[in-house]
C-alpha cells in the first residue's frame, strides 16, 4: 500500500510504502501533528483499489493506493476510533 497526501493542485506528495494498515495511519496522523492540524473528523471513502481519508479541508486529503480490502477494512475501523475520541 503507498500513502500520499493530496494538496489543493492536486499533486500527489508520497509519503509512505507500507504492508500495514497501522503504518499508514500512523503516519497520517504524524502529519497533522507536524502541520499543527487536529482534524475533528476524519472520513473514509473506499473505492476498488484506493481509498480516500478527507478531513476539513475541502480541497485536500489523504490517498491510499494499492490497498486490499483487509487493510482497507484496518484502516476505516482507525479512522471510526479516530471520530469516537
Amino acid at each position: 500500500m503507498f500513502l500520499y497526501f493530496v494538496n489543493g493542485s492536486h499533486q500527489q506528495k508520497f509519503l509512505l510504502e507500507s504492508d500495514y494498515a497501522d503504518d499508514l495511519y500512523d503516519i497520517m496522523i504524524g502529519f497533522f501533528e507536524e502541520h499543527g492540524r487536529y482534524p475533528h473528523f476524519l472520513e473514509m471513502d473506499r473505492y476498488d483499489d484506493y481509498c480516500e481519508v478527507h478531513f476539513e479541508s475541502a480541497t485536500e486529503y489523504f490517498l491510499l493506493k494499492d490497498v486490499d480490502s483487509e487493510e482497507a477494512a484496518v484502516f476505516e475501523g482507525l479512522v471510526k476510533e479516530y471520530n469516537e475520541f
